[in-house]
């Protein structure tokens, strides 16, 4: 049963890192189309340039899980660093309950927040901007998925990601 359940959250996560990669890249190939086609034929694509910003913010919120999960996120090493090895698991868990908290916050209010401001329709693409704000508390909801797993890989002991080296073992 436990095999299957490991199996089935690394296919989970990998899913969840291949939307962010093939997002990334559609940022990427838009933003090279979008200025080639502005200062090469003076063509602006208005709905391309709404879109772009859309991608760009999706990305955002959509990658907090993985950079928790993968310890890619910033984080002052010259004072972690410092702190003895039995203290820091206690204050990784806590910056960890820190990160919930405001993701959890910022969650609640950007639903309340489209409500309000997502009736009316965009410029460029003409759609609500329910669909396009509503990327913030999918990516944020998702990232606090993750979060909550690396506290409790925390929590247990364990690392979050079988592949994923610990800190101190790196040369």
């Amino acid at each position: 049963m436990m095999g299957r359940l490991a199996k089935a959250g690394r296919a989970i996560y990998k899913a969840y890192v291949a939307v962010g990669i093939a997002a990334t890249g559609f940022l990427a190939a838009s933003v090279i189309f979008a200025v080639i086609m502005r200062y090469f034929f003076g063509i602006t694509f208005l709905f391309l340039e709404e879109l772009i910003t859309l991608v760009f913010a999706s990305i955002a919120f959509w990658c907090i899980g993985i950079c928790a999960l993968e310890n890619d996120h910033v984080v002052v090493d010259f004072f972690f660093k410092r702190i003895p090895l039995r203290i820091r698991r206690y204050v990784e868990i806590f910056n960890t309950l820190v990160v919930i908290a405001v993701l959890a916050v910022i969650d609640w209010y950007s639903i309340g927040w489209i409500k309000v401001a997502g009736k009316t329709l965009s410029v460029g693409m003409r759609v609500k901007y329910v669909y396009i704000y509503g990327a913030m508390p999918v990516g944020i909801t998702l990232s606090l998925v993750f979060v909550i797993y690396k506290l409790i890989c925390l929590l247990l002991g364990r690392p979050c990601l079988k592949t994923a080296a610990k800190e101190d073992e790196l040369p």
